[in-house]
């Protein structure tokens, strides 16, 4: 509210919700916040910027609604390509104009989606290259060997290689997280592992054994949304 009222941009309650990201399984969420004698009612999930997040961030909706979109133009890309009206360059001249725009809009959130979602949309994108080259029985090797093929894991590596860069000068305070993240993982294995640090750990926690949220934190293989975003 003060940043409204500072930058003087009212807030519209009556297109205002709000939403709780969480991985529990059954939350305590309320129903709605007061803000001002105003009553801000609570959604599973939102459109942002474009993105649709839902409460858990697993880019269900938002993966939905874009294969939705992405599904009426290949419709129609199939059947003149079937009809043979359509040259192979003019057919990736239309790919990259119609089709290859919703896979740039997936990039952003391309690492953290889980293994079949990535899957799945690595096979629509084969399937896209069958139907430029008229090739509908060609095996996914064959499809991937075209010389101008590029799989969606490419143009990801491709996207956040020069995105990082513009983070870095815009908004280093993503790389500063960043660090702090990992540098805050060293000290707390230091701190539970280290025998010189056991005396001082005892003045803390006198008993007990540690709990498993702090043990997963030790698991050295384990990576976090940082890691798969910052680190593809």
């Amino acid at each position: 509210m003060s940043y409204s009222l500072m930058w003087k941009q009212p807030i519209n309650f009556q297109k205002t919700f709000w939403v709780l990201f969480h991985r529990q399984v059954d939350p305590i969420i309320p129903q709605y916040i007061n803000c001002n004698g105003h009553l801000i009612s609570h959604c599973n999930k939102m459109k942002y910027l474009g993105t649709i997040l839902d409460s858990k961030l697993s880019f269900t909706a938002h993966l939905s609604y874009i294969e939705s979109k992405m599904r009426k133009n290949m419709g129609i890309f199939k059947h003149l390509s079937v009809k043979r009206v359509l040259s192979e360059t003019v057919s990736y001249r239309v790919f990259n104009a119609y089709i290859r725009p919703y896979y740039q809009s997936l990039l952003n959130v391309y690492p953290i989606l889980s293994n079949s979602k990535q899957k799945q949309l690595e096979a629509s994108n084969r399937q896209m290259f069958r139907i430029i080259h008229h090739w509908f029985d060609a095996t996914n090797d064959e499809i991937s060997n075209l010389p101008k093929y590029k799989s969606v894991d490419k143009l990801t590596q491709t996207h956040f290689t020069k995105l990082i860069p513009t983070i870095i000068t815009t908004n280093p305070s993503v790389l500063c997280d960043f660090l702090q993240y990992k540098m805050y993982l060293l000290y707390i294995y230091e701190y539970y592992n280290n025998p010189l640090l056991l005396e001082e750990k005892r003045t803390i926690v006198s008993k007990g054994r540690t709990s498993n949220r702090i043990l997963n934190l030790f698991e050295i293989d384990k990576s976090s949304l940082f890691d798969y975003v910052l680190c593809y």
